[in-house]
């Protein structure tokens, strides 16, 4: 890694807690033996071999997934640097960490979906473009139901034309996201979504109910085809999500991702596996080339897999 800021951090970390587990520069994500885990607790000197410490330098937070400190840290990398860190490095930290992360946390405008959203039901019938948003919505089975209940519109002026726009609300009823997607097949840009907090986002957690077997799939299209879903927008859970599943969870969590994202689905398997979670996480392994909007839901008998705990 490059002697940027960043790179200077990670060399902080490694001088800290010794060499990484595992390092994507790419998601700037590194990880650690815990030092909670391994020193105060087991009172391991070198560390408990299991990497549990995640930190996100790009994002100036950590976490660790087996003892989930964090909780009175609001997992702040500042304090994990004060911490565990000489006198040097909390004073350079001081001098390189970006102003929006001077709480923790990097602070958003408040969100508003675009202008130019519309509601289907606010447009004439015989205008071209809502023709073509619900002649793609109809081929990948997304059925008028299915629009109203998620508030599915579309855009057909401005910086958002020829795009779906699916809107996410938090358990406040509050916008808290939302999805664009083109419908041209030949665009650059299938998506075009807001700069938002993802990393504590829960999409649509406002329709969630916690009491019923929870499905967690890969987008947001995935999720009209199962009940209760919830899309990770990729293929990796974020902390907030993990520690709400964990918290209010009651029944069985269905991890369903596509066929191409196999590995991470069972990554995550392993990951939610742990404490009152345990035997309450499911798995199911699509056909090859398919993904719920191509099975339109219907899972194929023999989906399920079982792993080994």
């Amino acid at each position: 890694m490059e002697h940027t800021d960043e790179g200077l951090i990670v060399d902080m970390l490694t001088g800290m807690f010794g060499d990484a587990h595992s390092h994507n520069e790419y998601r700037h994500q590194i990880s650690f033996d815990c030092p909670v885990c391994s020193y105060d607790i087991k009172g391991l000197d070198k560390g408990d071999g299991k990497g549990n410490l995640e930190v996100n330098y790009g994002d100036h937070v950590f976490k660790c997934w087996a003892c989930a400190e964090t909780h009175n840290t609001k997992g702040h990398l500042g304090w994990l640097i004060e911490r565990y860190g000489g006198k040097k490095d909390k004073q350079y930290y001081e001098l390189i960490r970006p102003d929006e992360f001077v709480r923790g946390e990097k602070q958003y405008k408040k969100l508003r979906l675009p202008k130019e959203y519309h509601k289907f039901e606010d447009v004439s019938d015989i205008f071209p473009e809502k023709r073509r948003a619900i002649n793609y919505l109809k081929g990948r089975g997304i059925t008028q139901e299915i629009i109203d209940k998620y508030d599915i519109g579309f855009a057909y002026e401005g910086d958002y034309a020829g795009r779906i726009i699916v809107p996410s609300f938090d358990k406040e009823g509050e916008l808290n996201y939302f999805v664009s997607r083109s419908w041209n097949p030949n665009t650059r840009m299938k998506y075009k979504n807001p700069e938002a907090a993802k990393e504590f986002l829960i999409f649509n957690e406002s329709r969630i109910d916690w009491n019923e077997d929870i499905w967690i799939v890969e987008g947001v299209f995935d999720g009209f085809f199962v009940p209760n879903s919830i899309p990770l927008l990729g293929k990796y859970i974020n902390d907030n999500l993990w520690e709400v599943l964990y918290d209010k969870a009651k029944k069985n969590i269905i991890i369903c991702l596509d066929d191409d994202a196999w590995e991470d689905a069972k990554r995550l398997y392993y990951k939610l596996s742990g404490g009152k979670l345990y035997g309450r996480i499911k798995l199911v392994k699509l056909p090859e080339g398919k993904d719920l909007g191509d099975l339109r839901g219907e899972i194929p008998e023999g989906s399920y897999v079982e792993l080994e705990k």
